[in-house]
């Protein structure tokens, strides 16, 4: 069976590490930011807010910046908007592979790190079309994503674009570990 090619960015799976539901933070996107955020974006702090809630954006560079949650909320260029983000600190979320590398996601690939592959969102759906980024699998810490396991579903299998559970290694305020 092969996967199919359909990615949907970071979806929440409203889960922790320990069992617990996930948090949901109010923030917000500045005017001057001018990218739009898509839904299951993943995004970090913004500097200079203007509100008494968290400014955020998805100036990422992967392997470089801390993420800090995933939005909920579609916000477009150039506009004011306000959101809601999962707290990505023990979040456990949803991506898919992006289909590149040489051994793409293989059993011997969970439980390792990879960095998030960003791509502009769905303009018509407004969703996310980040992915996590096959040929950077490796132990590095300073990768952005720790693969947890693969979705159980009929439709879903180990190989090129494999739907996996994952957990962010690079957060705001917080230690990062090597994958194993």
């Amino acid at each position: 069976m092969s996967n199919t090619n359909a990615p949907f960015g970071l979806r929440p799976t409203m889960r922790t590490l320990v069992g617990a539901a996930g948090s949901i933070i109010p923030c917000h996107k500045l005017v001057g930011y001018g990218t739009a955020l898509f839904i299951h974006d993943a995004v970090t702090h913004a500097a200079a807010g203007t509100k008494n809630t968290v400014a955020v954006d998805a100036a990422i560079t992967p392997g470089t910046t801390p993420v800090a949650g995933v939005n909920l909320i579609y916000g477009a260029a150039s506009a004011a908007t306000d959101h809601a983000m999962v707290d990505a600190a023990h979040g456990i979320f949803l991506t898919q592979g992006d289909g590149t590398g040489a051994t793409f996601l293989v059993a011997a690939s969970l439980s390792k790190n990879a960095n998030l592959a960003l791509t502009a969102g769905n303009t018509a759906t407004k969703m996310s079309k980040h992915e996590l980024s096959e040929t950077s699998l490796n132990t590095t810490n300073t990768l952005d994503l720790r693969v947890r396991g693969l979705f159980q579903d009929p439709s879903n299998a180990l190989g090129q674009y494999a739907k996996v559970f994952v957990t962010f290694n690079n957060l705001v305020d917080a230690n990062q570990i090597a994958g194993i």
